[in-house]
């Protein structure tokens, strides 16, 4: 059965109606079955739950164990007051209003907990003659096969990652694929000439042409190797891809590769094999479709050893309203490169590029190649002098339809990009480590955004803002007193409507609506997740504390905590014993509606290479649509493992779309 993304949107005000999503039908979707899960929890009883989705109202569920019916509900997760046995096998069946079965599910096997186990099989630790402990890091999902349930995409970080601004060797960076009971469908190795670390590696998984199976496209280089062992220029059609040196290493004596070929290659998600390669654009010359060597000197990018210039970040999105394109994002600190690509019929095509070469100027490069110029005097806070995305960029970036036209629009920090590649508008306030982009605001019509600032500009320096998505027009902003490393955006008050907001500048909770203080006890600055079955966000970190990007522990034994708000403070409601991973940022591997009700799954994982995918147990007196059939969210779990990971955020107000469950 297929589902499809919501079409559905109330009618507004015809004030606020132009920057409501209006998703078209014809929209490319994905096919997700039920999620059907089953899990004993500490309390000795069984869990189980599954996927609600739009136009389910009227139905009931009929839960079956072993054939024999034991539940008759409404609700998507049910608790059955004994623990399951390894041989007991769950199924449920979809009834509609008027009683008919309109789906059966397959049956499942019950898991012994609610941290589902994944082995995983560590890569070669001599790469690159270097030896070099792995661990998993960040996550990306694909349905591979078309079978309605998602892959896991793994990406594997050794020991010695390194930031760009750090000196030093790193060994290969690998990408696995595994089906959720361990087994690896592939293995990809990037070779030794993409450098491992945050920065570098953003890999894109998602269906981009279409037919029913997700593809992964990444960065690549002479020396890369696709799932087959073959060499990944053997899938390009230019002469010049195919002929370059595969065995040639090109990082220099400090780590940093600054001359070579830069590649992008698409690949099959269900074989790994390269399926096309193409060159990466813009170079690190800042040209088009050839090889190109860093610029000497600060002039181009405001150094000479790559920091700046291999700064990279990624996004799918629907810039035509129907079908997905691939986005990879060059520089954020000074100059600025967004590069579009859409998959179609086995071949990666230009789309557009847009390249923010200065603080006022704009250079626009069409399907055709042909080159557009426009210059820019103004920014949306009236402070500083960014007036493009010319380090306006972040570490992060978030996508969806702001003005109601269908099609995506990307934040790249503080500036967004139009779905047709020209800059839709600039804040000015610099570049960011932290973004949150959603309904902050119900009260609003449209998507808002909460961005905190690394940077100083006349007129504000560092802090915090919150400005329109569509237009930019800042709401509220104040300045703070250091670079505002940290910042989350989460709905954590039940009897306040809208979001709260906090930085690291100060850690206080204000409200999105006002910007007002609401509390000075603040939470986690981390992630937010859907966990204890209200209609709030609580808040997630922690993971025994590696250090950095090395893998390395600096002694910190913190479990993984989930904390929700209750009433004047932060209460702890779980705690997982695994890693999370990205060093002082403590992400999970990846958090997201994985299977079962609307609450999101985390994942985290062992020193041994095994990956832990936990689930909520806790009730829930609310039915809402799968997560992951919002185009928002959905994008959000695509671009989540860009950088600095953020997490996900719907494209509505959840508690506006919850369905309260009346038996």
């Amino acid at each position: 059965m297929r589902y499809s993304f919501s079409t559905t949107l109330l009618c507004l005000l015809a004030l606020g109606m132009w920057a409501q999503p209006q998703y078209s039908p014809h929209r490319q979707q994905e096919r997700l079955n039920r999620g059907l899960i089953a899990f004993n929890t500490a309390q000795h009883t069984t869990f189980v739950s599954w996927r609600y989705f739009d136009g389910e109202s009227d139905c009931r569920y009929q839960l079956f164990r072993n054939g024999q019916p034991v539940a008759s509900t409404r609700r998507t997760s049910v608790t059955l007051p004994a623990a399951s046995q390894p041989d007991d096998r769950y199924q449920v069946k979809v009834l509609d209003a008027n009683g008919e079965v309109k789906e059966t599910t397959p049956a499942v096997k019950p898991h012994a907990s609610h941290a589902l186990r994944v082995p995983l099989k560590l890569p070669d630790c001599t790469v690159l003659n270097n030896a070099a402990c792995y661990h998993p890091n960040d996550i990306s999902i694909g349905d591979v096969d078309g079978d309605g349930q998602y892959e896991l995409f793994v990406k594997w970080n050794p020991a010695g990652a390194k930031d760009n601004s750090h000196q030093g060797q790193t060994a290969n960076v690998v990408i696995d694929c595994y089906r959720l009971d361990g087994t690896r469908l592939w293995s990809i190795n990037l070779g030794p000439n993409i450098r491992a670390g945050a920065h570098y590696t953003q890999f894109l998984v998602y269906d981009f042409d279409g037919d029913g199976r997700a593809e992964m496209i990444c960065k690549t280089a002479s020396g890369s190797t696709d799932g087959q062992g073959r060499y990944v220029s053997q899938a390009a059609d230019d002469s010049a891809i195919r002929n370059c040196d595969d065995h040639r290493y090109y990082r220099n004596d400090n780590g940093h590769v600054l001359a070579g070929p830069e590649l992008l290659t698409v690949f099959d998600g269900q074989t790994g094999a390269a399926v096309h390669t193409v060159w990466y654009n813009p170079n690190r010359a800042g040209s088009f479709n050839q090889e190109g060597t860093n610029p000497e000197g600060r002039a181009f990018w405001g150094d000479d050893h790559g920091n700046r210039a291999e700064r990279y970040l990624a996004c799918a999105a629907y810039l035509d309203g129907l079908r997905p394109s691939a986005v990879f994002v060059r520089g954020y600190y000074t100059r600025s490169y967004l590069w579009a690509v859409d998959y179609r019929d086995g071949k990666l095509i230009h789309r557009w590029l847009h390249a923010s070469v200065s603080d006022t100027t704009v250079e626009h490069y069409d399907a055709s190649w042909t080159k557009t110029v426009k210059t820019y005097a103004s920014n949306t806070c009236g402070m500083g002098g960014h007036f493009t995305a010319f380090g306006n960029g972040n570490h992060n970036l978030s996508v969806g339809d702001y003005d109601g036209d269908g099609k995506d629009e990307i934040t790249i920090g503080s500036a967004a990009i139009d779905d047709d590649g020209q800059l839709l508008y600039s804040v000015g306030f610099g570049h960011g480590d932290a973004i949150h982009v959603t309904d902050l605001i119900p009260s609003r019509p449209g998507l808002e955004v909460f961005h905190v600032h690394e940077s100083r500009i006349p007129g504000n320096d560092y802090g915090w803002d919150i400005h329109d998505a569509r237009t930019g027009e800042v709401l509220h902003h104040a300045e703070g007193n250091e670079d505002n490393g940290r910042g989350i955006a989460a709905d954590l008050m039940a009897d306040h409507r809208g979001f709260e907001f906090a930085s690291a500048n100060d850690w206080q909770l204000r409200a999105a609506d006002t910007g007002d203080v609401l509390s000075r006890r603040g939470g986690s600055l981390n992630f937010r997740i859907y966990w204890d079955g209200t209609l709030q966000d609580n808040l997630a970190d922690g993971g025994m504390g590696r250090t950095g990007y090395d893998g390395h522990y600096n002694g910190l034994r913190r479990p993984y905590t989930i904390q929700a708000w209750r009433g004047n403070g932060m209460t702890t409601v779980a705690t997982m014993p695994h890693y999370s991973c990205n060093g002082t940022k403590q992400t999970p591997n990846l958090s997201c509606d994985l299977f079962g009700d609307w609450r999101e799954e985390v994942i985290l994982h062992d020193d041994d290479g095994n990956l832990y995918i936990y689930s909520s147990s806790m009730p829930t007196d609310y039915n809402v649509p799968c997560l992951l059939t919002d185009p928002v969210y959905r994008m959000g779990i695509v671009w989540q493992q860009t950088a600095y990971n953020q997490p996900p955020h719907l494209g509505y107000y959840l508690p506006d779309r919850a369905v309260k469950v009346e038996e």
